[in-house]
């Protein structure tokens, strides 16, 4: 290791943190975490861990920092933001990007049930099918904004958005629970929408149902997102029976309707456990740079849909690595752990690890490597789900590989390439009748998205919007930095690709040929009809013989326009957003930007108070009542407030 890091590690404090080595440029190629910093940093001094990507990283590294917790939990869940914001190289890399959606009802009359993704502070999280809670991390700055509304009630965090919106569904399917936004009053009847008359609402905004049989129905959807299935089905059958005594058939037909719809919701509840306890259960399957980890919720005996992590950059990992890396990801994003957690094999750090986790749940928890009987048998099923799971990730992955192989041969082929292009850059231009034209550049290595490389420009060109000039600047600007070696824009594509026809293509043609890259393989998709130009030819290529090298074209333009129109989307939303602002007499731009320094969005300095408001550096209790006062005029008149648009 570098002698200048040597030195600065016996620096570091003896306290828990987390810590990011960084190379000879400043980046992260590293993330950790430990309760004791100085010990865990000297441990990488002393070259303990002899696996091949550990002696790489230490070679590279030239810098750390470290950054101080008040205890090991709190280290996990920094380290897994870390983790996750700089996607250092020598860490593992979870393979899909996971967001753990949550279910929400709401506190105002005649509650509406809201899908969430970021908590509410302090918020009382009900687990699916079992008890508990979690408190606000404080490595998540950010506030829930929901339009206005109170804290309500929250359920999840669910395995996958497909469960989540399913049981979204059933409350309007089954119970009737509203969705509309609409501000209600049952002495003011409102004309009923169109879920009203489907039969997926009750309808309260046309007065037939009181605040009282309302939150009747709330309660029944409460017990629904709790897991208590069982109860809802009993009483409906109740109610069935009573209908059908009384000859009311189509009333009983709706109840037996319900009936089923119940019992579909509870499909993701695969098997009984013996014992009547919550416990996770997780095994692992590794093979090559990949891994998988299944994770068996069981909430009261009872299995839930099981969480796959996938997993890359894996090899020479120990699986218990690779299952700390799991749990790290799945219990840093507000699960509740349970009283037990079942492993194929011991953790080193065992002790650490169920001192966070019994931090997390506020209550004692317990690894636990059973080798016998009903949990071992629940840590078999585990293990052979994850090896199905690599199998199929595996299979998926080399389906992939051939098809884009396969794709990038055509395109080598039909644009008579001497080699199929390694690395093909798309351009796209986003403006809004020239205001805020941003540029896009995304790259493809190997036919696969290289997220990593992709580059947004601000346009600089003046006057009337010219897209073709626009373009121009960007590609020039792009080769120019990468011909001054600029690592960012290095190596140069093999193809370049253009989101346009003859006119882009041509117009790209002249940038290449004064930077001198003439050479370089260029060519245009016109979105109309789907057709590829190239210099120096008035008609499109025939593509007919080579749909998957069209298809492949397709994807990179439309992932260049996706990227494009996102920057675009964010530059007008804050500009409109602070224009707002601009509209309240006494705020200038000191205190616009004092303001967006204390509150993260208009949203939460809505929820905030007078004297909040003017607690703010250069803001005075004139200044904050006035702004006050606007920000419920604008709640009133029912709008979404800017940045929140759907």
């Amino acid at each position: 290791m570098d002698p200048a890091l040597d030195a600065k590690i016996k620096l570091a404090p003896h306290e828990p943190g987390a810590y990011i080595f960084r190379d000879e440029e400043g980046r992260p190629i590293y993330v950790g975490k430990a309760g004791d910093l100085r010990d865990r940093l000297v441990q990488h001094t002393r070259g303990d861990n002899p696996a091949g990507w550990a002696v790489v990283m230490h070679e590279r590294a030239r810098d750390v920092e470290w950054i101080v917790t008040r205890s090991e939990t709190e280290a996990l869940l920094l380290e897994a933001n870390l983790i996750k914001e700089h996607k250092p190289p020598y860490n593992i890399r979870l393979a899909d990007d996971k967001s753990y959606p949550y279910l929400k009802i709401t506190q105002e009359p005649f509650p509406r049930l809201l899908v969430i993704r970021d908590l509410p502070r302090d918020a009382q999280v009900h687990i699916p099918g079992g008890r508990g809670k979690v408190r606000r991390g404080f490595h998540d700055p950010k506030r829930h904004e929901v339009y206005g509304v109170g804290d309500g009630l929250v359920f999840g965090p669910y395995p996958t958005a497909a469960v989540m919106w399913k049981m979204r569904d059933i409350a309007g399917q089954v119970f009737g629970l509203r969705h509309c936004r609409k501000t209600l009053d049952p002495s003011r009847p409102l004309r009923p929408c169109l879920n009203f008359h489907i039969k997926r609402c009750v309808g309260p905004c046309r007065g037939e149902i009181t605040p009282e049989e309302y939150d009747r129905i709330v309660e029944q959807v409460v017990m629904l997102l709790d897991g208590r299935t069982d109860t809802v089905r009993q009483e409906f059958e109740e109610r069935m029976k009573q209908a059908a005594a009384e000859l009311d058939f189509e009333r009983a037909a709706t109840y037996r309707d319900r009936i089923k719809t119940l019992e579909a919701a509870s499909e993701d509840q695969l098997v009984n456990a013996a014992e009547e306890r919550d416990q996770d259960v997780l095994a692992v399957a590794l093979e090559g740079d990949f891994g998988v980890v299944d994770l068996f919720p069981v909430r009261a005996g009872r299995m839930l849909g099981p969480e796959h992590f996938s997993f890359s950059h894996v090899r020479g990992r120990l699986p218990s690595e690779v299952i700390e890396a799991a749990m790290m990801v799945h219990y840093s994003q507000h699960v509740t752990p349970p009283r037990a957690i079942l492993l194929p094999e011991p953790l080193p750090e065992a002790a650490a690890w169920e001192a966070m986790l019994s931090d997390l749940r506020e209550g004692k928890v317990e690894l636990l490597v059973p080798r016998r009987g009903e949990k071992r048998r629940l840590v078999e099923l585990a293990e052979k789900n994850a090896q199905v799971n690599l199998a199929q990730v595996l299979e998926e992955r080399g389906r992939k590989r051939e098809e884009n192989l396969a794709a990038l041969n055509d395109l080598a082929e039909v644009l008579e390439m001497a080699a199929r292009p390694a690395r093909i850059e798309c351009y796209d231009i986003s403006n809004l009748q020239g205001q805020d034209a941003v540029g896009s550049m995304v790259v493809f290595t190997d036919g696969l998205p290289d997220k990593r490389r992709y580059r947004r420009f601000k346009i600089h060109l003046e006057g009337k919007p010219d897209d073709y000039a626009m373009m121009a600047e960007m590609v020039q600007r792009r080769l120019r930095r990468g011909m001054l070696g600029d690592e960012k824009f290095l190596p140069l594509p093999d193809l370049l690709l253009v989101d346009g026809g003859k006119g882009q293509v041509s117009t790209i043609a002249a940038v290449l040929e004064e930077e001198g890259a003439a050479g370089m393989t260029l060519a245009g998709l016109a979105k109309r009809e789907e057709e590829v130009f190239v210099p120096g030819q008035s008609d499109p290529v025939d593509m007919t013989e080579h749909p998957r090298g069209r298809f492949l074209l397709q994807r990179v333009r439309d992932e260049a326009h996706r990227f494009a129109h996102s920057y675009h989307e964010g530059l007008r939303s804050r500009t409109i957003t602070r224009s707002q602002l601009d509209m309240v007499p006494g705020i200038g731009p000191t205190r616009r930007a004092a303001l967006f320094r204390a509150f993260p969005s208009l949203q939460a300095m809505s929820e905030a108070s007078v004297e909040e408001l003017a607690a703010v550096e250069g803001m005075n209790r004139k200044a904050a009542q006035t702004l006050h006062e606007f920000l419920l005029d604008a709640a009133h008149e029912a709008r979404p407030l800017p940045g929140q648009e759907e």
